[in-house]
Parts: C-alpha cells; structure tokens; sequence
C-alpha cells in the first residue's frame, strides 16, 4: 500500500469517527438564570437609565472579567508563539527537507505530495498550539463562559484538525499548480479564495451548524418576533435557529449565517429563555440591522484582503532570508507559514476594529428602530454578565483579542453619557 493511500484513509477514519462518535457527547443543558438576571427584570426604565454604568454590573463578574483580560493576552501570545516556532523549528532543522523527501518518494505525483505537505503543516500548527488552547477552553469553562464539556471540545478541536488539514493540503497543491504555470499565480489563487469562501459560506448553515451545534430546532416564537423587524432593514423573512446549549462562541450570541438562500440567524438557548421581549427585538434588531449593511460579505471580503495581504508579506520576508543547501519551493513552504502566522498576528487589529465599528454601527440602528434605549441597557448588560465581559478592558486587550466594543462605552453612547473608557 503505498504512502498516499495510508494518508488518505487514515484522515479519512480520523473524520469519520469524529462524525459518528463524538456527537453522542453532546446533550441539550437547561439555562439557569442568576441574580444578575432577576434583578434586572425587578427595575424600572427610568431607574436602569438613571443608575451610574459601573454600578449595573455585578461586581464579581466584574473582578473575574478582570481576571480573563489578564490572561486571555498572554495566551493569545502563547498560542502565536507555538504555532510560528514549531514552524521555523521544522524548517531550520531540516525535518521540513526530509519530510518533503519523504512524502516525494511514497506519493504518486508532484501534486500528492504537495497536497500531503500543506496537511502535515497544518496539523503542526494544530498540534504546537493544543495545550495553550486548552488552557483557553479550561479559563473559559472555570469562569462560566463556556458550557462546553472537556470531550465536546475535543471532538471541536478534531474536527477541526482534520478540515484545517484538508484545507491546507489543496491550496498548497492548487497554488504549486498555478506557480508552475504562471507569474501571477495571486491573480487565480484571490479568485479561487474569494469563491472558496462564497462557497463556504453558502455550506455553513447546511454542513457546518448541525454538526457543531446538533442540538437546534427552529424558534418560531424568534421568527414571528424578527417578522415584525426585518420589513424595517429592507429584509424578508429570515428563520432561526436555537441551539439548545450554550456552546463555546454562542454564549447569550445572535449571529447571522449562510449567505443569500442560505441565509438563517443562529442563537443561543439563553437568549430564548432569559430575555425579555423587548430585549430579545434589540438583539434581532441588531442582526438585521448587519444583515441590511451587508456586514457578512463585507467582512469575507476585507478578510480576504487581509489573507493575500499576510500571504503577501510572507512571501517577500521569505524570499529575503538564507536559503538552506536542501531547500526547495516545497520545504520553503514551512518557513513561508511561519511568517503568514506574523503577519496576520501583525494585521489581526484591523479585521478587531472592523468588528467593533459594525457593533457600535448595529447598536445604533437597532436603538433608533426599536426607540427602547432601555431595553438595549437591560439587554448589554445581562450578555455582559454572561459572556463575563468587563466594563472598559485594556486597549492592549482591544487592539489583540476582543471584537466587542467595550461594554461601558456601547451603554453610554445608547445612553447619550460620556464614555467612561476614555478616562
């Protein structure tokens, strides 16, 4: 059996067993509201909007929202570390020049072995980083923002692995094969990116949401309250979806997913129960308003821009290094990922501040068609309380890690206050 067969069904029992096995672990939690919650539905409109921010929070969520900033940082550093110096270890050593060698003699063919080299990198990029993620999900689960066992992570986490294996692998192939044939390989490799992600968009809502979230049905009572919304934003009739866990990424979230006839709304277990009416038409509210700015595209677009940009600065910074005497294009291929994780270290700031501008855009334009500036307090707040979202986190923080605005200064600008986070 040669090695390209052994590969081949290997990631393929890899696959399916994530698919057949791992789903069995997962199971449907009730949502508990705490005192936060209780407290908020016993106030008053005008008390809510009188009350100074600092002292709508509970103060020790507030402390461990604290907590997370401190370490959510040095983790995010640590993970980018890992990935990048296990990529330069594996080029400087040689092991990239052998394993090159090694997958030409056991392959059929220059594309097989390209294909098989993009998978091994991208499982050494999983792999450095699994330990530092972890300890992510683990902070995460001790501070109750995440709801996800340790086996439901770990089958995310395979599944994970393996599509970033294959994804790796054909576009290592598919770029090779343009190379070899023309100078301006970027001009096919953009197209063939942005059609892979219309494409993965199209498939995210089919493919994807059953299988990390199998626990959903669809909310009529959501879809009849965004009925009377969605007209407003120029929209039709969009259904959703309630996951019945809080899992890792979805806590008390409504996001948009799919794009044109695929297009649904995906939201949390918590937002069904805990919420009020009229906070429930603010967080609808706001996805329509994204939805009618057409943020999701225009998000895909500028990450795009963003991917060729990194790939870009990649490819000159490798090119201007020392060659090793076993290089070749192949095994080069380590060192040029181990700079494409610097530089979209180095411009992830840009994709976060595009984020928290559509949030502060949508909070606007939710507040302005729902006139419940009320609601939308009670509704920050208690998502706040939840996600354990201090009230103004370090600019260090923003600028790396966050794509929420911070909390004090999305309830002052509802609020017509000063921004407290400015101070």
């Amino acid at each position: 059996m040669s090695l390209t067969s052994r590969i081949v069904r290997f990631a393929a029992s890899c696959f399916l067993l994530v698919l057949i096995f791992a789903p069995h672990a997962l199971r449907a939690r009730e949502f508990r509201p705490d005192a936060l919650d209780r407290q908020l539905n016993a106030v008053s409109d005008r008390r809510l909007l009188a009350t100074p921010i600092r002292h709508l929070l509970d103060p020790e969520r507030s402390a461990a929202a604290g907590r997370l900033l401190r370490w959510r940082l040095p983790l995010w550093i640590v993970v980018t570390a890992a990935e990048c110096i296990a990529l330069l270890y594996l080029w400087s050593s040689g092991n990239a020049a052998r394993l090159r060698d090694a997958l030409r003699r056991g392959m059929r063919g220059d594309a097989a072995a390209e294909f098989a080299m993009g998978a091994c990198l991208a499982a050494v990029v999983r792999v450095a980083a699994l330990i530092p993620n972890y300890a992510r999900y683990r902070l995460d689960r001790a501070l109750g923002r995440s709801e996800v066992l340790g086996a439901e992570w770990l089958w995310i986490w395979l599944l994970g692995t393996v599509t970033a294996m294959l994804v790796g692998g054909a576009l290592i192939a598919v770029v090779f094969r343009l190379v070899a044939r023309t100078k301006r390989w970027y001009l096919p490799t953009a197209a063939m990116l942005a059609i892979a992600a219309f494409v993965g968009g199209m498939l995210y809502p089919v493919v994807v949401v059953p299988v990390l979230w199998p626990h959903h049905e669809r909310s009529v009572q959501l879809t009849t309250e965004n009925r009377t919304l969605a007209p407003s934003f120029g929209l039709h009739d969009i259904p959703i979806r309630v996951a019945q866990a809080d899992y890792a990424g979805l806590t008390d979230r409504v996001v948009p997913v799919g794009v044109f006839t695929t297009r649904e709304i995906l939201a949390a277990l918590s937002v069904e129960r805990a919420y009020s009416i009229r906070e429930r038409a603010f967080l609808l509210a706001r996805v329509d308003a994204m939805l009618a700015a057409r943020f999701p595209m225009r998000r895909i677009a500028v990450d795009l821009a963003l991917v060729l940009l990194g790939i870009s600065i990649a490819v000159v910074l490798s090119e201007r290094l020392g060659v090793r005497r076993d290089d070749d294009p192949l095994s080069r291929v380590a060192l040029l990922a181990a700079l494409l994780v610097l530089a979209y270290a180095a411009i992830a700031p840009v994709d976060l501040a595009m984020r928290r501008s559509a949030a502060f855009a949508a909070d606007r334009a939710a507040v302005a068609m729902t006139h419940d500036p009320a609601a939308a307090v009670r509704a920050l707040v208690r998502q706040g309380d939840h996600r354990v979202e201090g009230l103004c986190p370090s600019a260090v923080a923003l600028l790396f890690v966050d794509s929420h605005p911070p909390l004090g200064a999305r309830i002052a600008a509802i609020e017509g206050r000063p921004n407290p986070c400015r101070r």
